[in-house]
């Protein structure tokens, strides 16, 4: 399988920054190197992006500067 299910339940962190990373990670798929081009594997594009997450190999930081809690 391609989803590490092990590190994706444990994750502990903000969610819902997780999931919109990994949204705006998709959008960017053309300029990630490590992303695989093996035909077999290649339309898997959620599972590959979130394997390249938890592998470090994609990151994201958040930026809570401008966050006004109301």
């Amino acid at each position: 399988m391609i989803i590490p299910l092990d590190k994706l339940i444990s994750y502990n962190e903000n969610k819902y920054a997780f999931t919109k990373a990994m949204m705006l990670t998709i959008e960017k798929i053309g300029n990630i190197p490590e992303y695989p081009e093996e035909e077999d594997i290649k339309w898997k594009v959620v599972p590959n992006i979130i394997k390249l997450h938890f592998e470090g190999k994609v990151k994201f930081l958040m930026d809570t500067r401008d966050i006004e809690v109301i």
